[in-house]
């Protein structure tokens, strides 16, 4: 591709602007939003990728004149390409992003990403990932050997996922200046798609605060506010952040020194243990929304089908002794 692109506006009037310069730009606009804490720093990355995707797509088939059917024909390409529609969609969302900052900030007349709809989504009340059992559980919490500042860490990861359904990215977040008590203590935690830690997570159980307070005691700087509350310990990353992948190899490799091998069991299942936990145990759905901060009942009444299958299953009424005839 060349220099600059012209966005093809209605009734075919092209409107050029240049590439490299505008996406520099937005570069800078985002960084800003971020150091102004209106962005997350993924979030950010996240929109870069997506756009610079699609304009490697653009310069490897020669369009050079953007309008809402190249953009279409890039989405049709990633998904006959084996993208899903979620992952199509996250790489779209920058480039929707970069269009609309450019009509706001750049002058350009015309958005053509305005008229274009995402990837259309499956709809499935199957989840992806399937929950553990209690016997799982107790095993999975055995695994880490507590004598060591490692299996401090570690264990308290695995009970902080276990009894309160945080997502490991929450955790990989989390700093240790946001635990806070005050009458409980608290975990303040980045919730999706939020840029600040502001959603409260409650550490009631005894076990949890007792690994928290054990891990926190041999924390390399776990009197710095601002340090990873789950930081490395190795001498490449002592002290500093671990990634969202560490933590859930991390996960996955206890679950297998506990025995749990089923592909459908990872990190995330331990959220989802904690949902059917407390549907099984009759915490009304709103009490639970308060846990999993969903917005949508709906997403949480997914979780009480399974649960009330799983119980109950409907085929153990079929009866032909009292057929008639």
């Amino acid at each position: 591709m060349g220099s600059s692109l012209s966005v093809i506006a209605p009734r075919n009037v092209s409107k050029a602007f240049d590439e490299a310069a505008a996406l520099a730009d937005w570069r800078m606009f985002m960084a800003s939003q971020v150091a102004a804490g209106e962005l997350a720093h993924a979030t950010a990355m996240t929109y870069t990728r997506g756009m610079t995707k699609f304009l490697a797509w653009a310069s490897d088939n020669g369009q050079t004149r953007i309008g809402p059917q190249a953009i279409r024909a890039w989405k049709a390409e990633l998904l006959r390409n084996g993208y899903k529609p979620a992952g199509v969609n996250v790489m779209y969302a920058g480039v929707r992003a970069f269009f609309r900052w450019a009509v706001a900030e750049q002058g350009l007349a015309y958005d053509p990403t305005a008229n274009v709809k995402g990837a259309r989504r499956t709809k499935s009340r199957k989840h992806k990932r399937d929950p553990l059992s209690d016997g799982e559980v107790l095993r999975l919490l055995a695994q880490p050997d507590a004598s060591t500042p490692k299996g401090k860490r570690d264990r308290a990861l695995l009970l902080l996922m276990a009894y309160t359904g945080i997502r490991t990215i929450e955790a990989q977040r989390a700093k240790v200046g946001d635990l806070h008590t005050n009458g409980h203590t608290k975990l303040f935690v980045h919730g999706k798609g939020r840029s600040e830690a502001d959603e409260a997570v409650y550490l009631v159980q005894a076990d949890l605060l007792d690994a928290i307070y054990s891990w926190l005691a041999v924390h390399p700087k776990g009197g710095e506010l601002d340090a990873a509350l789950f930081c490395g310990l190795s001498n490449r990353n002592y002290g500093g952040p671990l990634t969202s992948r560490a933590l859930r190899g991390l996960v996955k490799g206890y679950m297998v020194a506990a025995g749990i091998r089923d592909p459908r069991k990872t990190a995330h299942s331990l959220r989802h243990t904690v949902v059917t936990n407390l549907i099984r145990h009759n915490v009304p759905p709103t009490k639970i929304m308060t846990v999993t901060r969903h917005h949508s009942l709906d997403t949480l009444l997914n979780y009480a089908h399974e649960v009330e299958r799983d119980s109950d299953p409907a085929e153990g009424y079929v009866n032909y002794e009292r057929g008639q005839g």
